[in-house]
């Protein structure tokens, strides 16, 4: 996005076609603003990473014409990313609720990274902060975590609503409502485009309040004769907090597990969000442990299956801090499968069946949750408050944007899809009305349709996609390190889990350039050594005969050779043995 372009344009970096990663870049002359720094977990094919985020060499190549950061809530798909990308920001300021501007510096922290003075603004609704050529406002809407907003984008060339997260919950037991008085008013000032969530769209129904889940959850909690163990999303703490009102007045105590519930609830009672009825209900899990069944409530963190989380660990019969599943026990996952997560989840629900703990989960119960993303006809209802000229599809997968473009053709409006690393065009600058009238009549006249006085107004603007490709990917968070957008490591990996490794070792005299005696291979992933000595030792005798072929006098004098011989003797070995191709790595040693 060069500033020689005078123009309105949005450039996904991250959540375009994927669940997680969400970050937006919108360009206004050549002044850019980022929309959340998201990021998402790994599966089985990023072996040893923690972490994926977007690529952020755009950012950096950019970061002088960064003008501001805005984070729409504190869900990590949204702001999980920030510590890692906070110096490819350039300096920039980053807008944020206080319970998000309170999660980025836990991040920060844990980083060991001082953000400049005065470089987290604390948002407040109904203000719009001037930041370059855009003005953004933040406007409240209910989803599954305090303090989420969408923003209103208003730019010279017109106004962008970027819905982030969101739903209607007209009895909502905690939270806030979406302010649909402030959109319906922003909509009257007419809106270019929404950005809008597809996450639940291909839900025909809509997604309905959190009170109904609360009355079920209380009559699971009132049937329960022992210990119950809960859990949720750590994010969803109001949820959490009216059901561990509920267990405390039937004369439960409390327990929290997990890091992140925790550091939530620090954030609440700093905030106000943390009700006083608990106070004196919550225990550690060592006291929790020596409690009758009847009178203990544990929240446990894991819902989508977590390898090193509590309830995983539970779910695998582990002892946590003195707590163990005992026959008897209930579980409640009052959560959903987050799709790519599926077989961690059902991993933990049948660890707990083996157990013979009463595990109640979405599969045998969908009372027990309520999603925070709008169903189709909370989608119509947005748009009919904001009347947008254009709607683009977000925050979600090909089959949802597909349903989500259908759905806002049949309303009436134009939608346009995105593709990440490609920028969208919205608009340009307005063309000198005689140029324009000029340029329209001799299309008319090339088209041999139209007469010139039909060509007195010139065409509407089209968005469109640029073909060029701007820098996009993944990274990968992992360990001390990131890598940047370079899949060599995990492919690396993935071939390691998938074929192992054999290491072949020759001793060969410094002076001559002889190999001494056989030689030595050892395996990892690829074999039972001992049962299949015959195997290994086959390998040893073909490798043996290659060298000897290419090096008939007994001396190697280009090792380069001799490790292209040894590698795809093995290769050819353990293909034909195995049904492996494993990686190979061959080590002289000098005598």
């Amino acid at each position: 996005m060069s500033n020689k372009h005078k123009h309105l344009a949005a450039l996904p970096l991250g959540g375009v076609g994927i669940i997680g990663t969400n970050m937006m870049v919108y360009d206004c002359d050549g002044d850019l603003i980022v929309v959340d720094a998201g990021i998402s977990f790994p599966d089985d094919t990023c072996p040893g990473t923690d972490v994926i985020m977007p690529d952020t060499r755009f950012l950096r190549e950019h970061a002088k014409s960064i003008k501001a950061v805005f984070i729409t809530h504190a869900h990590e798909d949204h702001i999980g990313g920030v510590g890692y990308m906070w110096d490819d920001f350039g300096g920039a300021p980053v807008y944020a609720s206080p319970l998000s501007q309170m999660v980025i510096t836990g991040k920060l922290q844990e980083l060991g990274i001082q953000p400049k003075k005065g470089q987290l603004k604390t948002v407040t609704t109904r203000e719009q902060y001037q930041v370059g050529n855009f003005s953004v406002e933040f406007v409240p809407v209910s989803h599954s975590v305090p303090e989420a907003f969408a923003l209103a984008i208003r730019t010279k060339y017109g106004t962008i609503v970027h819905t982030g997260d969101y739903k209607f919950d007209d009895a909502a037991p905690f939270g806030q409502k979406t302010d649909e008085e402030r959109l319906a008013e922003i909509g009257k000032e007419g809106v270019l485009a929404v950005f809008g969530d597809s996450t639940n769209v291909l839900n025909p129904n809509s997604t309905g309040s959190e009170a109904p889940v609360l009355e079920h959850l209380t009559k699971l909690l009132n049937e329960a004769k022992g210990r119950v163990f809960f859990a949720a999303f750590a994010s969803h703490f109001g949820r959490t907090f009216e059901v561990a009102k509920v267990a405390a007045k039937q004369g439960r105590k409390i327990c929290f597990l997990g890091r992140t519930i925790n550091k939530f609830i620090t954030h609440s009672k700093a905030l106000g969000y943390w009700p006083k009825e608990l106070n004196n209900w919550v225990i550690d899990a060592e006291e929790a442990a020596g409690l009758p069944a009847e009178k203990v409530f544990v929240f446990a963190s894991g819902t989508q299956g977590e390898p090193a989380s509590s309830l995983t660990r539970l779910s695998q019969g582990a002892d946590v801090r003195g707590l163990k599943i005992r026959q008897g026990d209930t579980v409640i996952m009052s959560s959903k499968m987050i799709p790519g997560n599926e077989k961690g989840i059902l991993a933990v629900i049948n660890g707990f069946a083996l157990l013979n703990a009463n595990i109640i989960s979405e599969i045998t119960d969908k009372k027990t949750h309520v999603s925070g993303h709008p169903g189709a006809p909370d989608v119509k209802r947005m748009y009919s408050l904001l009347k947008p000229t254009f709607v683009i599809p977000v925050h979600g997968e090909p089959i949802m944007f597909k349903g989500h473009a259908e759905l806002a053709r049949a309303e009436g409006y134009t939608p346009v899809m995105l593709k990440n690393g490609h920028k969208l065009v919205l608009a340009e600058p307005m063309q000198d009305p005689k140029e324009a009238k000029a340029d329209a009549k001799v299309e008319a006249k090339a088209e041999g349709a139209k007469e010139a006085k039909e060509a007195k107004q010139p065409k509407a603007f089209r968005p469109y996609i640029t073909k060029h490709s701007y820098p996009h990917g993944f990274n990968y968070v992992d360990g001390l390190n990131i890598l940047e957008n370079d899949p060599l490591i995990i492919k690396e990996r993935r071939k390691l889990s998938y074929d192992g490794v054999v290491v072949a070792a020759l001793a060969i005299r410094t002076t001559t350039g002889e190999w001494l005696g056989e030689i030595s291979l050892n395996t990892r992933g690829l074999m039972d050594e001992v049962i299949q000595a015959d195997i290994l030792k086959d390998g040893i005798g073909k490798t043996t005969q290659a060298l000897e072929a290419v090096f008939q006098d007994g001396r190697i004098n280009d090792r380069q050779r001799a490790n292209e011989v040894i590698q795809q003797t093995l290769r050819r070995h353990f293909k034909h043995q195995r049904g492996k191709q494993p990686t190979c790595i061959v080590t002289f040693v000098d005598v």
